[in-house]
């Protein structure tokens, strides 16, 4: 097992030099990682064995990622952008549920790289102590992003109310993930997520009569 030394807790900043700048696959690395990751455990593998796994540098590694959990919220933040631009191509004319739906599905993308690694991915989250502990900051982004959307397609909805409502869809989504893992991870993640989220509306709450 490979301890956690200066140059991996504190790696230094990306700096241009000489030549080319170094270009990361960063689909490929987390592959090789997750993969990695899946045969000898995350606390066990440190930077030299992410390098001979990836084909990439120790050096490059750590310059473009700074800490090894990088690696892994890489998809997050993937996930994240792939959020954003759904919603910003959205027609305003979709309806709310309709809208959200989307937008989540966007998210977890159909893209052949997802298809490959979310299993990968989603075991090693749910399984890595140091991974679960980080889990619910990363996914504030992409719930607190979702909210805001549902503050602009709920005008009568408060911003507490929106903020529910995304940790509410947030958590189906993991179920829904959590599902299709445990059945065998067959067919496609995103496929998964739009069939959970069918079942879900978004209705106005009926009027008090008392």
């Amino acid at each position: 097992m490979e301890t956690t030394s200066a140059e991996d807790a504190a790696p230094e900043a990306p700096t241009r030099g000489r030549g080319r700048p170094s270009i990361v696959d960063g689909d490929a690395v987390a592959e090789a990682a997750f993969a990695l990751w899946s045969e000898h455990g995350y606390a066990a593998t440190g930077w030299k064995e992410l390098g001979d796994a990836t084909g990439v540098s120790t050096r490059t590694l750590m310059r473009h990622y700074g800490t090894r959990d990088r690696i892994a919220w890489g998809e997050v933040e993937s996930a994240n952008d792939r959020l954003a631009r759904s919603i910003a191509e959205m027609s305003p004319e979709t309806p709310a549920a309709e809208a959200v739906r989307r937008a989540i599905v966007a998210s977890v993308s159909h893209d052949a790289h997802v298809r490959r690694s979310a299993a990968a991915w989603f075991r090693l989250i749910a399984s890595e102590p140091e991974l679960a502990a980080t889990a619910a900051a990363a996914d504030l982004a992409w719930t607190g992003r979702l909210a805001e959307f549902l503050g602009s397609r709920l005008p009568g909805a408060s911003a507490g109310t929106c903020r529910a409502l995304a940790a509410a869809m947030q958590a189906a989504t993991f179920a829904a993930l959590t599902g299709w893992v445990e059945a065998g991870a067959e067919g496609d993640p995103a496929d998964a997520v739009a069939q959970t989220l069918a079942w879900i509306e978004l209705a106005e709450p009926l009027a008090d009569t008392d």
